[in-house]
């Protein structure tokens, strides 16, 4: 008898208004065009079970209404080696102190559920695992993304995104930063 996968939620910052830099995304990560995630920065994953989550809703309001803005550039390339490459934003001190706050807040989910945890804030191009061609993988976004950056984005939102269905996602709220 197989088990059942746990559907998952997350609290992301969507990078969108530059279409070029939006399309590399899908072209080097396409399994997220299904999952229907677009580039993004993960602020935490997983977060409530989606039956759970909207007893957090007033929290995640209040909380968010508290934070700042984010105003950043994706910079530069870098990699989890053998996970995933990604972009780096800067200026990042804002986004980690959001991050770190909201881990802080909600310990029950710690990041990517390794309690402790402090990953740096990322926008994912391209999973290893995932690529037809994993080696070329890092050459590929460096030809492809290289060349937008840097990228600017002024972030007002956090969306929570949740599965409806294994690998499926779809955006069930929006919480404005700054009130």
């Amino acid at each position: 008898m197989g088990s059942k996968r746990q559907l998952e939620s997350a609290l992301t910052l969507f990078l969108t208004g530059l279409p070029e830099l939006e399309q590399a995304h899908w072209e080097l990560y396409p399994e997220r065009i299904d999952e229907s995630i677009p580039l993004s920065i993960t602020l935490l994953y997983p977060f409530a079970p989606p039956d759970e989550a909207e007893q957090h809703f007033d929290e995640l309001r209040e909380f968010f209404a508290s934070c700042p803005p984010l105003s950043f550039d994706l910079v530069t390339l870098a990699e989890f080696p053998g996970a995933v490459v990604y972009a780096v934003p800067e200026p990042d001190e804002e986004l980690r102190a959001t991050m770190r706050a909201l881990w802080a807040r909600f310990p029950r989910y710690p990041p990517y559920g390794e309690p402790g945890a402090d990953p740096p804030p990322h926008a994912t191009l391209g999973r290893f695992a995932a690529d037809p061609d994993p080696d070329t993988l890092v050459a590929r976004a460096e030809a492809r993304i290289g060349p937008l950056l840097p990228a600017h984005f002024d972030v007002r939102e956090v969306t929570l995104m949740e599965m409806f269905e294994p690998d499926r996602w779809h955006v069930r709220k929006t919480f404005p930063l700054g009130g």
